[in-house]
């Protein structure tokens, strides 16, 4: 597994606190740290639910809805795919400074490490238009055969990426910083130390206290319900926890060291879409409600709009971060991470170096353009064309793939990547779906539609159905929704449908009045259960 370390690397981290008070002011960390902490926003939500899926510390459950659409897709059955590696692709999408990444001392991502292969038959290779996969599923397009020829890529004409023999991997080496409790990494000073003490009311540098924890294998201990569980685990990834608090808590780094949970803040912002956005793409969903209290039951669908919820854990979470208004959230520690990479400067020798990199922190684009044309988000999650020509030939004494055709003294054959989609799309044509609340995402099935009903004790003739219309607008509210919400399509897309019956209502009892009417709440079953 990626995440894996040996005992011996582990990394120290110094925090400071007040005496008597167990809440973080500030940790002084090393280099090794805020790689793996500045690394996280280059995470796509798809990989974030499986890597979360890892922690011991099961007491905060962030991302709910996203852990049902990923667990919906990993049980979807082949036959509803447009491809073989369609699901595999979406299940492991990766960024472009994901191989970079994998340099870092302490890894949360367990993707597996990126393998590149072709067909074994040569006859297919050299033909004028080849392909190769980095799918273990991929089928050759000409012979139909199982691409299992592994070969080597390089980035060496890519000046873009950061070399293995520079100084650190993501920031410098042995450069050293300060990380607040929410999350504000800045280089480490007496200066920005003082400054954050003072800034939070402390004059007197006798009230304070400094601990050490290591990040790394360790017995780990927290209290729960006012009593210590001590859990002797080999495994024990404390960056992971981490990132679980960053997700939901105020003060993740409070949670890392003491276990203490402070109050989440307010709800996780919107995110917004342009006027032109509005007139794009829309999809339909048939939605089945309990007349006598709006209770969403599921949602009917085509594949079109399922192709699109999926498509939801390939965005890189800086992506979400930057797309996203500019108000205070519960994701506010994740904000301040991300500001932190925007703002974070060094001197002229590696300031080169380090802008390139930033520029892959802040803006993690998906190695390769095969987001479904389905996803009608506004999101620019795609980095590389999937119709750029590769070139294929002998470097040295091994086969190797790389992006330059002006590489001299080497026999080589043009390769193009494999579109894991069928006309753009994941999923086949005409199939259809259900979608539960909490975006569970099943086969079209009357008999599950029928236990749903049974299970939530609602009678058939109290049901009504709607049709309604998602396009970009809708569609980003509940990808927003899905990052905190339980109930997520009824958070997104029942608000307008009572509204709307609650004024049909009042403009029927107006008009009963008037005429000494029967009442429009015994006829149509509007009143809600107290």
């Amino acid at each position: 597994m990626a995440a894996t370390i040996a005992n011996q690397d582990k990394i120290s981290l110094k925090v400071l606190f007040q005496k008597g008070h167990y809440k973080v002011i500030f940790a002084e960390a090393d280099n090794n740290f805020v790689d793996t902490l500045f690394s996280i926003v280059t995470l796509p939500l798809g990989t974030i639910v499986r890597i979360l899926g890892k922690s011991p510390d099961q007491r905060l459950n962030p991302l709910v809805s996203l852990q049902n659409l990923h667990k919906s897709l990993v049980e979807l059955p082949e036959s509803y795919l447009s491809s073989e590696e369609g699901k595999f692709m979406m299940l492991n999408p990766r960024t472009k400074i994901h191989e970079c990444c994998t340099n870092l001392k302490l890894q949360i991502d367990d993707t597996e490490p990126t393998k590149y292969i072709i067909c074994e038959n040569e006859g297919c290779n050299k033909k004028s238009l080849a392909y190769f996969s980095t799918c273990s599923l991929a089928r050759c397009l000409y012979c139909r055969k199982a691409m299992t020829r592994e070969i080597k890529y390089t980035e060496m004409f890519d000046p873009t990426l950061p070399r293995r023999n520079e100084r650190g991997v993501l920031v410098p080496d042995p450069e050293t910083f300060i990380v607040t409790d929410d999350l504000f990494v800045v280089p480490n000073t007496l200066d920005a130390g003082l400054r954050l003490l003072c800034d939070r009311g402390f004059t007197d540098a006798s009230h304070l206290e400094e601990k050490t924890i290591d990040i790394g294998r360790e017995q780990f201990s927290f209290e729960l319900s006012s009593s210590l569980i001590c859990l002797n685990i080999i495994f024990v990834f404390q960056m992971l926890i981490l990132l679980r608090a960053a997700l939901v808590l105020k003060y993740p780094l409070t949670y890392l060291v003491f276990n203490i949970i402070h109050p989440i803040g307010t709800p996780v912002r919107s995110l917004t879409c342009n006027e032109e956005d509005r007139s794009l793409k829309t999809m339909t969903l048939k939605l089945t409600l309990q007349k006598s209290t709006s209770k969403f039951l599921f949602a009917e669908t085509g594949e079109d709009f399922v192709d699109f919820l999926f498509g939801f854990l390939e965005i890189p979470l800086g992506t979400l971060i930057v797309e996203s208004m500019n108000d205070k959230t519960y994701l506010e520690s994740l904000e301040n991470l991300y500001d932190s990479i925007c703002g974070m400067d060094f001197d002229r020798c590696i300031r080169s170096r380090w802008n390139r990199i930033k520029r892959m922190l802040t803006e993690p684009k998906l190695v390769w353009k095969y987001v479904s044309v389905n996803q009608i988000s506004p999101l620019d999650s795609s980095e590389v064309s999937s119709e750029i020509n590769y070139q294929y030939g002998v470097l040295g004494t091994s086969g190797t793939m790389f992006r330059s055709s002006n590489v001299s003294d080497c026999s080589k054959y043009n390769l193009r990547f494999k579109d894991p989609r069928v006309e753009g799309k994941f999923l086949k044509k005409a199939t259809k779906f259900m979608i539960t609340d909490d975006l569970t995402v099943t086969p079209f099935s009357t008999i599950f539609a029928i236990a749903i009903m049974n299970e939530s004790k609602v009678p058939l003739k109290d049901l009504e159905h709607h049709v309604v219309t998602i396009g970009i607008e809708e569609g980003l509210k509940i990808c927003n929704a899905s990052l905190k919400s339980r109930s997520t399509l009824s958070d997104v897309l029942l608000g307008p449908i009572i509204e709307k019956k609650k004024r049909d209502a009042e403009e029927f009892q107006s008009l009963s009045k008037k005429h000494g009417g029967p009442n429009m709440e015994q006829i149509t079953g509007l009143k809600r259960k107290k």
